[in-house]
């Protein structure tokens, strides 16, 4: 929590002065005076009666020049007090903001918990309100998470996503933050192959990755006027061109950079260079003095440093306290070194555990013992009335229509109680009457069960799968964002059109086509009606888009 000012210093009498004032020194780059204004801002917002949009602004204000500054820890108390307080009453544009504000600081500082948290928040409003630019930065949120838990290659993947859509929109802004957030994951990456003793190809291949991600990032600088973007572009190209042996040029970049990080305020941007620095002066054959810049630097991050900046501090002073020939000093450092690694590692699996498991399988597991339970009252109650396989297809032994008619109603119920997302998959077989007609329907029987076997594979025990009728199957992923669901529903397609369907018949191929929806965000007013008339449409979008495809379509059900 900022502090309040002291009583010398007066303030200025209303909010909106001291949110222009803060706005227009944060314009004009001079961040102190920019932050002051914005610290006065926030405690005044806080002290009077609660307005949601001064008081986001307020919020939003200070967290630009913390999260400028490098003062990450202070901002997320900042950036929650101000989401929690207004839930969704907060503008957007803000609420998406601090969120991505979250997320880049609790990847920083290690708390990958909240870092994941905050970025799927985000991820899964910004597709609900079919905002692509908001996706874009989405989509550099997550893959941040996944670089700084040790996974840069999924990280690229989900980066360079939002990539194609912000260049879909054409905006530049979105475009030049996503190039350089790849960047710095494929930096990422090259760390991991090459200080891990991994393939220096692939190392290599990375570097090559990140210098083109930072010239196209250098080729937009013109448009910006913000010299913070000069800085991160230099920074990143200073350690590639470090990394990739070009000292003089390296150099060049990383000084000019570190000269505009330290007049503008940028810290933490400011000490990522200055360790850059440090192992530049390592590759050229100078540890003493490498040994000399990066303990000041050490010294001057103390507890605030980026986790990234000081595991690579740590590590170039291992390296040049050994080259120098103090065994028990570079002990130390690699100690240290090796409790960073150690740590991010522990709290990479607390936090997967906590988001993916320990809050939402528990809460599953729970719901599915809860309905097994129940299940088993009303079947015990109706045993004499109802055969076994009444909710059974006889032919591929999933559920049938019975089934679905009475299991979905039950789990989007459960979905309104636990505030978690539902979606719905209507998989249908492409050109399947012609396989009927010209191989006999016992092949097309054959072609249903194998179809199934297919399907069952590549969904969870929890998911209800479908038979609906002829060759119509419904999937229903419970507790499950559209994202995820897309991923699921995509591989079954690969799966399916993959599958070796000539040993049934020489020639014979199989493809699906695909409709997915997911319950809107306000699931009281869904139904399960709506949602299977939704995936079927969506559905014969995909089959006139060509078959063989999913469609996905988010929004009220």
């Amino acid at each position: 929590m900022i502090a309040a000012p002291p009583p010398a210093l007066s303030l200025p009498e209303t909010l909106p002065e001291l949110l222009s004032r803060g706005r227009d020194a944060l314009q004009a780059q001079a961040l102190p005076q920019a932050r002051e204004a914005a610290e006065r801002a926030w405690v005044l917002a806080q002290a009077e009666p609660i307005q949601p949009v001064p008081y986001g602004e307020a919020g939003h204000l200070l967290c630009q020049c913390l999260f400028r500054q490098g003062a990450l820890a202070e901002l997320i108390p900042v950036a929650q007090a101000v989401l929690a307080r207004l839930g969704d009453a907060a503008p957007w544009p803000v609420r998406s903001e601090l969120l991505r504000r979250l997320t880049l600081a609790g990847c920083e500082l290690g708390r990958h918990e909240l870092a994941l948290r905050s970025a799927t928040e985000c991820f899964d409003l910004s597709h609900a309100r079919g905002d692509d630019l908001a996706l874009s930065l989405a989509h550099s949120g997550l893959g941040a998470c996944f670089e700084r838990m040790g996974d840069p290659w999924q990280a690229e993947r989900l980066v360079s996503d939002g990539l194609a859509l912000a260049r879909g929109v054409g905006d530049a802004y979105v475009t030049m933050v996503t190039l350089n957030n790849l960047c710095a994951i494929t930096i990422g990456a090259f760390y991991l192959l090459h200080d891990g003793g991994s393939d220096e190809a692939e190392a290599r291949a990375a570097l090559e990755r990140a210098e083109a991600y930072a010239r196209e990032a250098q080729g937009l600088l013109p448009s910006f006027e913000d010299p913070l973007f000069r800085v991160f572009v230099e920074g990143n190209l200073g350690e590639v061109a470090l990394h990739r042996g070009r000292h003089d040029e390296a150099r060049e970049l990383l000084e000019r950079s570190l000269q505009t990080a330290q007049a503008r305020g940028y810290t933490a941007q400011a000490w990522r260079i200055r360790c850059s620095l440090g192992e530049l002066l390592m590759a050229e054959g100078r540890p003493t003095r490498a040994r000399a810049e990066l303990d000041k630097l050490l010294a001057d991050m103390g507890d605030a440093a980026a986790r990234a900046t000081l595991v690579r501090t740590r590590h170039a002073l291992y390296r040049a306290c050994r080259r120098l020939d103090l065994p028990e000093e570079a002990l130390g450092h690699l100690e240290h070194y090796q409790r960073l690694e150690r740590q991010r590692a522990t709290q990479q699996l607390k936090a997967q555990s906590s988001l993916f498991i320990t809050r939402m399988e528990a809460e599953r597991s729970r719901q599915e013992i809860e309905r097994a339970r129940h299940q088993a009252e009303q079947e015990r109650d109706h045993a004499a009335v109802l055969a076994a396989d009444a909710l059974r297809d006889p032919l591929t032994g999933l559920g049938n229509r019975r089934r679905l008619d009475r299991d979905l109603p039950a789990l989007l119920a459960a979905a309104i109680g636990a505030g978690e997302p539902l979606c719905v998959a209507m998989v249908d077989v492409d050109h399947f009457k012609p396989i009927n007609d010209r191989h006999g329907h016992a092949v097309g029987d054959r072609v249903l069960v194998a179809l199934a076997t297919q399907l069952g594979a590549g969904t969870r025990q929890r998911d209800l799968l479908v038979r609906l009728g002829g060759e119509e199957f419904v999937i229903v992923f419970p507790q499950t964002p559209l994202a995820a669901a897309t991923e699921v529903c995509e591989r079954l397609r690969q799966r399916v059109a993959g599958h070796d369907w000539a040993a049934l018949i020489p020639g014979l191929s199989v493809t699906l086509s695909v409709g997915l929806v997911q319950a809107g965000e306000d699931l009281r007013e869904a139904s399960d009606g709506r949602l299977l008339d939704r995936a079927d449409q969506a559905m014969y979008r995909a089959k006139a888009a060509g078959r063989n495809r999913v469609v996905t379509q988010a929004g009220r059900a």
